[in-house]
């Protein structure tokens, strides 16, 4: 089996963390209440509107849009790099 490309799959998981992201914030501001009842099944029924923020400013959407980019490159470039080493070692 082939080498995965680290740059490569550091940008697909980024491209598609950050497409998800957006849907994420999208919803959030149309539909703020079924976003926190969905994070609420997620996570064993836990009262998460009680984390959540009043509101999302542009800017916070923006920070963390930058965030989640920058997080998903990485985490793709690691997950690349330890699949070429197994893939050679196994």
């Amino acid at each position: 089996m082939e080498e995965l490309d680290k740059k490569t799959v550091g940008y697909t998981l980024s491209a598609v963390s950050t497409i998800v992201y957006m849907i994420c914030v999208a919803v959030y501001w149309i539909f703020p209440n079924l976003l926190i009842s969905y994070g609420n099944y997620i996570f064993h029924s836990a009262d998460l509107g009680t984390l959540t923020a009043n509101t999302v400013t542009f800017m916070d959407a923006l920070i963390g849009l930058v965030l989640i980019f920058i997080s998903s490159y990485l985490v793709g470039i690691l997950f690349a790099t330890l699949f070429n080493y197994f893939n050679k070692k196994y």
